[in-house]
């Protein structure tokens, strides 16, 4: 942020900001891998519904699962060479459109679902890959929609643009 009241853009312009919170009723990690977690408990004690068993499920899920992690290390990086904490709670001072934020508004929710689709097919557990799109509905209830009005609110017509060209999920 410029030390004048206005903040910064992706793009190096810099326009006047506000000072808008973003309240969410917990993290994101926790109201995503919740469903997940009761997944897997189902799957564990109730039901066995398989994936892709053996060798191949485990390669597969292993890779979507370093990709996931893979897919969030590189956002984190991003965010931070641009000057932000990708804590949702801490101010936005920079609309980030580069890296992976060029292709998807959400690459660390991706990596969420990469990971706990990689660790159903792994753990060949059908019952975690169903809570998996439990989890992407509660995220983007509770947390995804707060963000992009917040985001809405702070960034206006450039953030409308950039929500316009680049998809929510991967």
């Amino acid at each position: 942020m410029a030390g004048n009241g206005n903040r910064q853009y992706d793009d190096g312009q810099e326009r006047e900001w506000g000072k808008a919170e973003l309240k969410l009723p917990a993290l994101p990690p926790v109201i995503f891998f919740t469903p997940v977690f009761l997944g897997a408990l189902i799957h564990v004690f109730i039901w066995r519904g398989e994936v892709i068993g053996g060798t191949i499920g485990l390669v597969i899920g292993s890779i979507l699962i370093a990709v996931g992690v893979l897919l969030i290390y590189w956002s984190w990086i991003t965010m931070r060479r641009h000057g932000e904490h990708p804590e949702p709670g801490e101010p936005t001072e920079t609309l980030v459109t580069s890296g992976p934020f060029k292709r998807t508004r959400n690459p660390i929710y991706s990596g969420f679902l990469l990971i706990a689709a990689g660790l159903a097919i792994a753990l060949n557990g059908m019952a975690i890959l169903v809570s998996v799109f439990f989890g992407v509905a509660l995220l983007t209830a509770l947390v995804i929609r707060r963000e992009e009005a917040y985001l809405l609110r702070e960034f206006g017509e450039i953030y409308t643009k950039y929500e316009n060209r680049t998809g929510r999920w991967i």
